[in-house]
């Protein structure tokens, strides 16, 4: 029986890698009717908005869970017509190692290392330039859109108080455990009945410590 929690990889001088698994987490895409998109996703199919960039062209974060930030991000964009929608997708890994693993494979590929506040990220193309990111989370929380770039080439404590200070003094920085209370209030108070369920299911996502 083949065992699927793992794939085995074999890279250039034959040394076996076991490649950490990918949890789907969410997806970004360029939306030309921004108003139209918004009230499909939040009253088709009841979505709340999580955060908001500034501006008419800001980003728009969206969850239909309440153990997740966003699902989905609408990134408003009216001039890309009928072009390639997608932004980009994510999936999520368990641990800086993980995402350690992946950067090493992707050495030889253009990538690019960001932490958003919530999460520390990996971003890179495939062959066919579809954007990808893979990510773990941080233990915080701050308002969205944030990108800053960092180095995997650090310790796990290191990178945690290298973030920690470049996070602190921004908008809404609190512990991701607090946020989360609060964003599971919006389906529990809702008053729409398609948001108004929540799952006894525990949270997928594993919190770092602080």
């Amino acid at each position: 029986m083949v065992d699927v929690s793992s794939i085995l990889l074999y890279l250039g001088d034959m040394s076996t890698i076991v490649t950490p698994n990918l949890q789907m987490s969410h997806y970004e895409i360029r939306v030309a009717d921004l108003t139209a998109m918004l009230n499909f996703y939040i009253e088709t199919l009841g979505f709340v908005i999580t955060d908001r960039g500034a501006g008419t062209d800001g980003l728009v974060f969206l969850s239909r869970s309440p153990h997740e930030h966003h699902q989905i991000v609408l990134n408003p964009d009216p001039q890309n017509g009928d072009t390639r929608r997608l932004d980009h997708v994510a999936f999520r890994v368990p641990s800086l190692d993980d995402v350690r693993i992946y950067q090493t494979m992707l050495a030889d590929t253009d990538h690019e290392s960001v932490t958003h506040g919530t999460t520390w990220s990996l971003y890179f193309s495939d062959p066919e330039r579809n954007r990808l990111e893979i990510f773990t989370d941080t233990p915080w929380y701050v308002e969205q859109p944030t990108r800053l770039p960092i180095s995997f080439a650090v310790t796990d404590d290191e990178l945690r108080e290298n973030s920690r200070r470049m996070l602190q003094s921004l908008p809404g920085f609190t512990p991701y455990s607090t946020w989360l209370r609060a964003h599971r209030s919006e389906f529990t108070e809702s008053t729409n009945p398609k948001q108004a369920h929540v799952s006894s299911q525990p949270p997928d996502r594993a919190l770092p410590l602080l």
